[in-house]
């Protein structure tokens, strides 16, 4: 295995460097670290790592170059390829399709209100049976009270008186 050289160990350096500043959301500075004072890297590792921030970046047209000089470098580079795939597809849609997560939030949230304005009408309490009307043949019912019956009266017996208590001295 051959010993890394200093060029090796600057370019793992910057690349950490980068992903760190990527990390905290400065794309910007983590670009400007790998491509100084505008040159683009020689390395491909550094050349992919400031493709996918120009990407993430939202940079397409400066991405898409990017994407195509690894390319050039490395032809049989899968992301390349499937990166510069997915920028054509996604600069060359329609303007109305940046609008679909939008209208489909939208329409997703007046789903659900409808939702729950539909299931706080249909909990109304159902309006009460009418009783059922009463049969032409009158029947006496079996028993019938005539008065109440009297109220029941609980005594508690008194306590027995207490006895004195004797002083014991001992």
């Amino acid at each position: 295995m051959a010993a890394p050289t200093a060029e090796s160990i600057a370019t793992c350096l910057r690349l950490g460097k980068s992903l760190g500043l990527a990390r905290q959301g400065r794309l910007r500075e983590a670009q400007q670290l790998l491509a100084a004072e505008g040159t683009l890297p020689e390395s491909s590792l550094e050349l992919h790592a400031l493709a996918s921030l120009a990407t993430g970046d939202g940079d397409y047209a400066r991405a898409q170059r990017l994407w195509r000089l690894l390319l050039q470098r490395e032809p049989g580079h899968a992301e390349a390829k499937r990166m510069i795939d997915a920028i054509e597809l996604w600069t060359t849609r329609p303007v109305w399709m940046n609008y679909l997560p939008i209208g489909a939030t939208l329409a997703g949230v007046m789903l659900l209100i409808g939702l729950i304005a539909w299931m706080m009408t249909d909990s109304e309490p159902a309006p009460a049976a009418k009783p059922p009307a009463p049969s032409p043949v009158q029947s006496t019912p079996a028993y019938t009270p005539s008065a109440p019956p009297p109220p029941v009266n609980f005594s508690v017996p008194a306590r027995p008186a207490e006895q004195p208590r004797r002083n014991r001295t001992r």
